[in-house]
């Protein structure tokens, strides 16, 4: 094999050069309650799950698709670990690869979420205005995840 790393005649590969973003928010519930809101904030959002993951519906496999614009994106699960962490692929966007995960980390009744994407984008600029699309979408779910594990931790007054 020519191409083997560390042939003394193979050509270097290409490094590549990833783009990460990175949004965090501290959530006002412990962690359990929002890894609950994340998963069902994401199905709601998308109208549902086309597929289901296992365990059901949220888990290894679930896949959701819905449209931003003109792009028809599909999710699907590629680990999880409730309720500390969630990792999907997103197909359809204008790039070569795009990987989230979502990681939330206790403390004590609040906890801290760290939503990152690992994204390799299409050469000549090709990803720009989704990258920036992408964080702002991002941005605005978390806020939403923090308003929705607020609202359900919140106890109830009679």
């Amino acid at each position: 094999m020519a191409d083997r790393q560390g042939d003394p005649g193979a050509e270097p590969r290409p490094k590549k050069e990833y783009v990460t973003i990175v949004v965090e928010r501290e959530v006002p519930a412990p962690r359990a309650a929002a890894f609950d809101a994340l998963c069902t904030l994401i199905s709601e959002r998308a109208g549902g799950y086309v597929t289901e993951g296992d365990p059901a519906p949220h888990g290894l496999g679930a896949r959701v698709e819905f449209t931003v614009g003109d792009l028809r994106l599909a999710e699907q699960v590629i680990s999880f670990e409730p309720p500390w962490r969630r990792v999907y692929e997103l197909t359809g966007a204008p790039v070569v690869l795009y990987q989230g995960t979502t990681a939330f980390t206790d403390r004590g009744e609040t906890c801290l979420m760290a939503w990152s994407l690992v994204i390799d984008p299409l050469p000549d600029g090709g990803s720009d205005r989704f990258l920036v699309a992408a964080e702002a979408f991002l941005d605005n779910f978390a806020d939403a995840l923090v308003t929705r594990a607020k609202a359900a931790h919140q106890p109830t007054t009679n």
